[in-house]
């Protein structure tokens, strides 16, 4: 359909939409079945159920067809134990699940957007703000287009939690995007500041319709609805099935205080980024004063642990779930009260399960491995991660990301599948449900975690590029950090990345040392460096802009000289 007529066809339904509490309804799913079905064709074509090779370049139609520009990030791990291949196959399956998820414009969107997955047929506000850095490395183009369909979408200053054919939500959801933005887009080359330009003014006008609709008097912060802050049926204030939910307009949530000083922490460096002075005060001062005020009445001294506050009788709703440990991700805690909080996420009895961090501490009464009462979901386990980071605890975030991805690729091993969300105790999900007791659910999404889900799930991938290898681009070149664990010793991660035509090896020695290898056209640069040491670092007169300016085109040299790694790492 020609972009002429798609134009009118999505004033109209923007307008004749029905507004729900529900996160979609039946009737969106029924109208999308047919491209769920192919979908699914797809998924099986590129994955199987079988013990076939997983694809890890994709037909250069099928990326035309997706306007995608570059072949896939691959990674490669070599080394004891030799049972590791299942990180090739998870990372490579992760790469299949985003490319089947996303969407071309369409009379949803004048532009490309992802859907979560395919049971999940809209856009989504904070599974947007997790997909687009899984994209970063892939195609850039790709994540501006992810973040712009929901910005896109904005409704009298709201970003709504999702937008499906025929309903929106009546939500929004938890505010990440302006953080995804930096995470994409902060390298402060001109591409990058265009772009934040572009989608600044909507998410400025987003934190002051937060302010103003979703501040208590207190100054912190409550949901409308527990849907809001994307954990349904979390003990804090829900019941399993969902047949009960506390009124969480009576409740102060630390997890909501996270991001809104996160949102702020973004929206500052944006605004320093366009050259607004004043608005980056303002930003900062906001930061710093919730912050204040979630110490001051979300952390109780006794449990040392943040927990949901009830408004009027002031009492605590006493239960530690994975909301209690997100402010690390925003640098609320003192340092004392971080080491506090490590001291609950390095337990085997609360979070430090076999695939780390639960949504509720395992010896919790309330623990059960239903969706948000138990099972490790990828985007707020990695929020606690990028927390140890913030705090430097480097050894604690380099074992929890190093275990957190082998938990999912090692589950894909055994199910051939990307999941929702993951049992904490083995690679599998015999003893997982969704929302069991809650039929509605069980007709609509079935009795499992949804499949084919990258809506945050894709985030190992993320972990993998930026933080055990740690590369990164900045507005010069690039830097590493690697975070290898100890656990890592004697394995290469050896990575390629065809959108900046590099391959990189990275290797954690018996000496504490990391030892990193990065090949380009240019030739061959060898960087060591200790545990959370940043090295940055150029290989030509190319700085990401040009990178990212030049045709986009398939990397072939790069895919040779990655091959020559993988079989000779040892001797790079």
């Amino acid at each position: 359909m020609s972009s002429m007529l798609l134009s009118p066809i999505r004033f109209l339904l923007r307008h004749l939409r029905f507004r729900t509490g529900q996160a979609s309804r039946f009737a969106s799913r029924l109208n999308r079945v047919s491209r769920y079905g192919w979908d699914l064709v797809l998924w099986t074509h590129l994955l199987g159920r079988t013990r076939d090779p997983i694809p890890v370049d994709f037909p250069p139609q099928l990326l035309a067809d997706k306007r995608v520009g570059w072949q896939p990030p691959v990674l490669h791990v070599s080394g004891p134990p030799r049972d590791i291949q299942h990180w090739d196959t998870g990372f490579a399956a992760v790469n299949a699940a985003l490319l089947l998820n996303l969407q071309m414009p369409d009379v949803l969107s004048r532009v490309r957007y992802a859907h979560p997955a395919p049971a999940f047929q809209g856009i989504y506000l904070w599974d947007s703000a997790f997909i687009a850095p899984i994209w970063k490395h892939w195609d850039r183009a790709v994540a501006d287009d992810v973040l712009t369909a929901v910005v896109e979408l904005a409704d009298e200053g709201r970003l709504q939690h999702v937008v499906a054919d025929f309903v929106q939500s009546k939500y929004t959801q938890p505010p990440l995007l302006a953080w995804s933005l930096m995470i994409c887009f902060g390298d402060g080359s001109s591409e990058s500041v265009e772009r934040l330009r572009r989608l600044y003014p909507t998410l400025k006008n987003y934190h002051f319709w937060l302010r103003e609709n979703r501040r208590h008097d207190s100054g912190l912060f409550y949901w409308e609805h527990p849907y809001e802050s994307g954990i349904d049926n979390s003990p804090r204030f829900a019941s399993r099935d969902e047949s009960r939910f506390a009124d969480t307009r009576q409740i102060g949530s630390p997890d909501f205080s996270t991001y809104m000083v996160l949102q702020a922490e973004s929206l500052r460096d944006i605004a320093n980024l366009l050259g607004k002075a004043s608005d980056a005060g303002k930003f900062q001062q906001f930061a710093a004063e919730l912050r204040s005020r979630t110490n001051e009445l979300l952390w109780d001294p006794r449990s040392e642990f943040y927990f949901d506050r009830q408004f009027e009788s002031q009492e605590f709703v006493a239960c530690r779930t994975i909301a209690g440990l997100l402010p690390l991700w925003a640098g609320i805690p003192s340092q004392s009260q971080a080491k506090a909080l490590l001291a609950h996420i390095v337990d085997r009895d609360q979070f430090s399960t076999l695939v780390p961090l639960p949504t509720v501490a395992r010896d919790e009464a309330t623990f059960a491995k239903d969706m948000w009462c138990g099972p490790v979901w990828i985007n707020t386990a990695t929020a606690v991660i990028l927390g140890l980071e913030r705090y430097e605890f480097w050894e604690a975030a380099a074992d929890f990301s190093y275990r957190l991805c082998d938990g999912v690729y090692r589950t894909f091993d055994n199910c051939r599948r990307i999941f929702e969300f993951y049992d904490p105790d083995r690679f599998g999900i015999e003893e997982l449900s969704r929302k069991q007791g809650n039929r509605w659910k069980k007709w609509t999404l079935g009795s499992k975690p949804v499949t084919e889900f990258v809506g945050w799930s894709g985030l190992v991938n993320w972990l993998v590029i930026e933080h055990l290898v740690g590369f990164n681009v900045n507005v010069d070149g690039f830097r590493l950090r690697p975070l290898l664990p100890r656990q890592s010793i004697g394995q290469a991660f050896c990575l390629r990345l065809p959108q900046y035509e590099l391959s990189i090896t990275a290797e954690r020695t018996t000496g504490d040392e990391i030892v990193v290898n990065v090949r380009s056209a240019v030739g061959l640069k060898r960087f060591s460096s200790k545990l959370g040491e940043t090295i940055e670092f150029a290989l030509d007169h190319d700085g990401p802009t040009d990178i990212a300016a030049k045709e986009h085109r398939c990397c072939s040299a790069a895919a040779v000289q990655f091959t020559e790694e993988s079989e000779n790492h040892a001797n790079l």
